[in-house]
């Protein structure tokens, strides 16, 4: 397991993204991998929380997602079966600075938290 960072809030997200020169293509975001009540996240993604916040956005991205938005990712869309009963979250990591971070595509978001 990889030990990670603590949880980022949307203040903290906010003033990273200044500092992000990644712009991710077309239909692409970079969203934080806040953890849900756990210190450790798996490299297959075990204990990656359902809600994240967006770093960057691709140009065409749904207009109401915004950079800092919290968004609702659809888990179940993004695991594939490892065994019978197993299943893995499937993520693609990028370090901006010294986080790591996740390139997601807009589909795999099912809501935004507009709180």
């Amino acid at each position: 397991m990889e030990e990670i960072a603590a949880n980022l809030t949307r203040e903290e997200v906010l003033e990273l993204s200044k500092e992000c020169t990644l712009e991710p293509m077309r239909n692409r975001l970079i969203i934080t991998v806040n953890t849900a009540d756990v210190d450790e996240l798996d490299l297959d993604g075990a204990g990656l929380d359902e809600f994240q916040y967006v770093l960057a956005r691709g140009a065409h991205v749904y207009e109401n997602i915004k950079v800092g938005s919290r968004v609702q990712l659809d888990l179940d869309k993004m695991s594939t079966q490892v065994g019978p009963e197993e299943f893995q979250i499937n993520i693609n990591p990028v370090k901006v600075g010294d986080r790591v971070y996740a390139y997601v595509y807009d589909s795999n978001i099912k809501a935004i938290d507009n709180q």
